[in-house]
This record gives C-alpha cells, structure tokens and sequence, in this order.
C-alpha cells in the first residue's frame, strides 16, 4: 500500500517530522500589504514576526487553494499512491473546503480527506497519530478512522503574550486590551472543533506555568499521550521552561516535539505565544 500523507502550513509541523514520515507540506498565503509569501517557503516564522511587529496593519492569511491542492493530488494519484490530506480545522479556515473541491475535480476515491478540528500543533499531532497507525501496519480507513476518534481528545493549551494582535484582529476591543495590557493580564486559551475559546485570565508569565500545569494535572491522560508538542513564537527560552516543568510534574519521558508557531496562528495570536498538546481525558 502506498500512500502520502499532505498537510497544510497552519499545522507547524517541524521539517524533521515531515521528512520522517515523508509527508507533503502545502503552504497557506499571507499578504502583507502588497506582498504575497508561501508560509514556510518564502517566509520562515522569525522573519514573519519581525514584519508584524513593524506591520501598521495586520496581515492577512489566505487558504491553500483548489489548484494548489489539485496539482499536490494528481503528483500522488499518478505515483499509484493514495492521498490522506489532513487540514487544519474547517471552522477556522476554507481550506478542507479547498480539499474537498479538489477531490470532487479529480473523481478519485483514493484520495482521503481529515478535518483535523484543530489548529497549529493540534493538527501536527493528529497527523503524526495517523501516520503511525499506517507505519504500524493498519489500513487507511482503519487509520483514519482512529485519527476521527482521536481529534477531539487533542487538547490545545495556549497563551498569548501581547493582546495588541487580538485587537488589531478585532478579536477584543481596544479599551479592554489598553487595560489588559496595562495589568499584564494573560489570556489562557483553547481550541473546540476548530474554535478558540478562552477558558482563563492570569497577570504574569509566571502565573500562566502555573494555570499550565494545575490545568494539565487535571486533564491529560498520561497513558494515551504517548508523545507531546510544544509550540511558540519566538519563545523558545520559555518553551523550554515548559518542557522542564512538563518532565518535573508528570514523570513524562516520552518525546516532546518543538515547533515554531507559523503565520496562521501568528498573525492573531503574536509573538511570545506558547503552547502545548497533549491527550486529554
């Protein structure tokens, strides 16, 4: 049985992993004024937030297109290989939508389609679970299955560390972001089917360790996360902070992938964001 697995940019998952499991990678757009870049092809994360920060307005990401997905599933299609095309979640973006109308252009019943519900690293981990059920030997609809069954166990916890690109966003008003800043408020985050929702305010970078932590004693489930992801912005030094207390709390010595947070999540979301997923209860 051969098969490539096509993920999208907005999932951030780390080049190593992708070549690990031979994946494909379609990049979204982002439009900075007049300026058009491939996410991760022509412009890396640091040099992505080194424009925002500088940016007087924000960029905007554009979904892979029909084309593009086209173009990526025939290649496959005309290798003999079957397609499994994991997307980030269709409530947050119109590319599943963009899969979907290429699969329906191409008449082919093997190329697969996997909303994944989720965003960032939330997609990466669901890819990674379903490319490990096919290297273990299970069918795709078996693997693909397990993945549909899994998602919504997928937590994403995150924080911001500015509220001024949620503003820019209009994802909070001005006035509460002048005074969120102002008291150095910190937004706990997570994600539903595709969805962020906020589920905590702390005031500090050192209260939102401790929300992460009180927060996974009462949710992950240690013996169906096998392996977990931390992400960030141009956060690196905190990230590893994060790993340090992940092993410290929990005994946890399983792997734990790092990834930086491309222009997806980025662009909102901004530098110093962090993040972990692990399996849920």
């Amino acid at each position: 049985m051969a098969y490539t697995i096509i993920v999208d940019s907005s999932c951030d998952l780390p080049k190593e992993v992708l070549e690990k499991y031979n994946m494909v990678m379609l990049p979204l757009g982002i439009n900075f004024e007049d300026e058009v870049y491939a996410d991760k092809v022509d412009i890396t994360p640091t040099e992505f937030y080194d424009k925002l920060k500088v940016a007087k307005e924000l960029p905007k990401t554009s979904q892979v297109t029909p084309d593009a997905f086209i173009n990526a599933f025939k290649k496959e299609l005309d290798r003999d290989h079957d397609v499994i095309c994991i997307t980030i979640g269709s409530q947050a973006s119109g590319t599943f939508q963009s899969a979907t109308i290429a699969k329906s252009e191409l008449e082919s019943d093997r190329i697969h389609l996997v909303d994944s519900e989720g965003l960032c690293m939330g997609t990466g981990m669901l890819a990674i679970l379903i490319a490990e059920q096919l290297e273990a030997g299970k069918s795709i609809g078996e693997a693909i299955g397990y993945g549909e069954n899994v998602r919504g166990s997928i937590e994403h916890l995150f924080s911001v560390d500015t509220l001024v690109y949620l503003k820019k966003g209009g994802r909070i008003k001005a006035s509460s972001a002048v005074i969120g800043e102002i008291l150095n408020i910190k937004p706990i985050l997570t994600v539903d089917k595709g969805i962020t929702q906020t589920i905590g305010k702390v005031r500090g970078r050192n209260k939102v360790m401790e929300f992460f932590m009180n927060h996974m004693k009462e949710n992950i489930d240690l013996e169906a996360t096998e392996f977990m992801a931390i992400a960030h912005a141009c956060n690196e030094k905190v990230a590893k902070k994060l790993e340090t207390r992940i092993r410290e709390n929990f005994n946890f010595d399983g792997e734990i992938i790092f990834s930086e947070i491309g222009a997806t999540i980025g662009t909102h979301a901004g530098p110093g964001t962090i993040s972990v997923f692990y399996i849920k209860k």
